[in-house]
């Protein structure tokens, strides 16, 4: 089962329409739809990460000149 993207609820297909659909929020995605927000989030995630990393580097490094 697919989950929205929007507020994390179950998503109902409709072979009809070819579109999931939240019962919870009313949102109506097709898979594309939901295969790129995905992507979005993952790439925002990677990016945060990367920022802490290069933080974390960058704050070892400074207390290790300091001795």
């Amino acid at each position: 089962m697919r989950s929205c993207p929007y507020c994390g609820a179950t998503l109902v297909f409709d072979r009809m329409e070819k579109i999931y659909t939240c019962n919870s929020c009313g949102a109506a995605l097709n898979l594309q739809d939901i295969v790129e927000h995905k992507e979005r989030i993952r790439a925002e995630k990677e990016k945060i990460q990367r920022e802490k990393r290069k933080h974390e580097e960058y704050l070892e490094w400074w207390l290790s000149s300091k001795k």
